[in-house]
C-alpha cells in the first residue's frame, strides 16, 4: 500500500489530509504527525488522516510522498530529522510562502535519490488557525505554485502535481527565486505595510482620535495584523532580500506620489483614474499578459464610453478634467500669440 505522510496537522496540513481522504485514493494510506498533541488528537477525531503517529520519522517511513505543512523556519531542522527515514525515490514537498531558502535547506539535508518539489497553495484565510478551521474544499479552484528543485525527478514532480489536482487546485510552475520575488511584492509586502501603517498611527500621540476615526478603509488596510505574527515573521525572514527590495521600491513610489500632489489637479486625477482603470482590468482578469504593465491611455473628450472599463461617473469626470486641460492649453497658446505680436 502506498503511503502519503503529512507533517503538520494545522489549517493547511489538516485541509490537505481531509481533501486527499475525500478523493478516496485507492490503496493509499495517509499518515500524519504534528508536534502539538491537541492537533494530533483533533486530526484523529476529524478523520483528517488515516493514522496519526508519534514522531515525524515514523510518519515518513515508507512514504512515497511527504508533505511538510509546517512554519518555514522549522523546515531545516525537520528535513534533517526525517532524512534518514526517507526511502529512495521519495518526493518531499512543502506549503511555505517562500521557496529559495527552503530549497537550499532541502539540498543540504535530503539524501541522494530523494527529490524536493517546493509547493505553495494560494488558498486560505490569513486569520484562520488550527485544524478546527480546516476544510477538504479549501484548495478547490485555487492556484498552487510548484517549484521543483534542479535535481527533482520527473516522477517526483508528477506525484506532487497529482496531489495538487486531487485537491482541486491548478498547478502553476514558478522557479523558486522568481516565486519569492513575486510573492514578496503581492503578499509579503502587504503584510509589512499593514503592520507599519498600524504601528505608525498606534504609536502616535493622537492615537485615541485616530482610533475613533478609523473606518472600513483603515480596518481593511491593517487587517493583516490579525494573522499569526510568528508566521508573518518567518515569511519575512526567510524571504528577507526580496521583501527589502519591494520596500525600497515602495519608498520610491511614495516619494513620486508625494511630488505628484504638487502638480495641477488634472495630473493628480489622471494618475488615480489610470490606477482605477488598471485595477478594473486586473479584477476582470483582462491584463494578465506580457504587456500588462503599460499605462492605459486616459481618453480625450471625444472617446466612446463603451471602450472603457470605467463607471459613467468616472467617464464624466475624465471628460470634464480633459476639457479643463484643453481650455487651459488654449489660453496659454492665446497668451503666447499676443506676446509674440507685442
Amino acid at each position: 500500500m502506498a503511503r502519503i505522510a503529512i507533517i503538520g496537522l494545522g489549517y493547511i496540513g489538516g485541509s490537505i489530509g481531509m481533501g486527499l481522504r475525500a478523493a478516496k485514493l485507492r490503496d493509499t494510506e495517509i499518515v500524519g504527525f504534528d508536534d502539538w498533541r491537541s492537533a494530533r488528537n483533533a486530526a484523529g477525531k476529524q478523520d483528517a488522516v488515516d493514522k496519526v503517529v508519534g514522531n515525524p520519522r515514523e510518519a515518513v517511513d515508507g512514504a512515497g510522498l511527504v508533505i511538510l505543512a509546517t512554519p518555514p523556519a522549522a523546515t531545516s531542522e525537520l528535513l534533517e530529522e526525517i532524512a534518514p527515514s526517507l526511502g529512495r525515490g521519495a518526493a518531499v514537498t512543502d506549503t511555505a510562502a517562500s521557496k529559495t531558502q527552503i530549497q537550499a535547506w532541502a539540498s543540504q539535508h535530503l539524501p541522494t535519490g530523494v527529490s524536493f518539489v517546493g509547493g505553495h497553495p494560494m488558498a486560505g484565510d490569513a486569520s484562520a488557525f488550527g485544524i478546527d478551521n480546516a476544510s477538504p474544499d479549501l484548495f478547490q479552484g485555487k492556484r498552487w505554485f510548484v517549484s521543483p528543485s534542479p535535481t527533482a525527478s520527473d516522477s517526483a514532480v508528477k506525484s506532487v502535481l497529482g496531489m495538487v489536482r486531487e485537491l482541486g487546485a491548478t498547478p502553476h510552475f514558478l522557479e523558486a527565486t522568481e516565486h519569492d520575488y513575486v510573492m514578496a511584492g503581492v503578499s509579503h509586502l502587504p503584510l509589512v505595510v499593514s503592520s507599519a501603517l498600524f504601528t505608525m498611527l498606534r504609536s502616535s500621540d493622537g492615537w485615541p482620535d485616530f482610533g475613533r476615526a478609523a473606518g472600513d478603509t483603515f480596518r481593511a488596510m491593517t487587517a493583516f495584523n490579525s494573522g499569526d505574527p510568528s508566521m508573518t515573521t518567518e515569511i519575512a525572514v526567510t524571504n528577507k532580500e526580496q521583501v527589502q527590495h519591494w520596500i525600497d521600491r515602495l519608498v520610491l513610489e511614495l516619494s513620486r506620489v508625494r511630488e505628484l500632489l504638487d502638480e495641477p489637479e488634472e495630473e493628480v486625477f489622471r494618475e488615480y483614474s489610470a490606477a482605477q482603470i488598471n485595477h478594473a482590468k486586473f479584477l476582470g482578469g483582462d491584463d494578465l499578459d506580457p504587456d500588462a504593465g503599460a499605462q492605459p491611455d486616459i481618453p480625450d473628450a471625444t472617446s466612446q464610453m463603451a471602450a472603457l472599463l470605467v463607471s459613467p461617473r468616472l467617464y464624466d469626470k475624465v471628460r470634464t478634467m480633459t476639457k479643463r486641460s484643453e481650455d487651459k492649453e488654449k489660453q496659454r497658446e492665446s497668451r503666447s500669440r499676443r506676446w509674440g505680436r507685442g
